[in-house]
């Protein structure tokens, strides 16, 4: 093998390597995507998301626009809380939720425009 045979493969070898880190990369975000989908995929839990674009809300908030009772409005909450779509303030007595993170909104708003307009 002379000296450019030996230069090609090496530029080949990089250029899979490199290929292979973006692909990755790309599938850790695929899969990153599909956990918040599956978690917004369930209707209850995708209103109680688009509520809190409004702003922070406290349970007997999201109870009033909700077919839930509040065992099952906590469990729908518990899992956007475990899946760190929403945070939780408490105050005294009182509990109220937030969205965590900007991008959950912007999903959920480009849902809205594409869906609910």
């Amino acid at each position: 093998m002379n000296v450019d045979e030996k230069v090609a493969k090496e530029d080949v070898d990089l250029c899979d390597v490199q290929q292979h880190a973006q692909l990755q990369e790309l599938r850790e975000r695929a899969d990153k995507v599909a956990s918040v989908l599956k978690v917004l995929s369930h209707s209850e839990r995708l209103m109680v998301v688009c509520q809190l674009i409004e702003g922070e809300k406290g349970v007997p908030d999201l109870l009033q626009t909700s077919c839930l009772n509040q065992s099952a409005l906590s469990q729908h909450l518990k899992v956007l809380r475990d899946n760190e779509l929403v945070q939780v303030r408490k105050q005294s007595q009182k509990v109220f939720y937030s969205l965590k993170n900007k991008q959950v909104e912007q999903l959920v708003q480009s849902l809205y425009q594409i869906y609910c307009v």
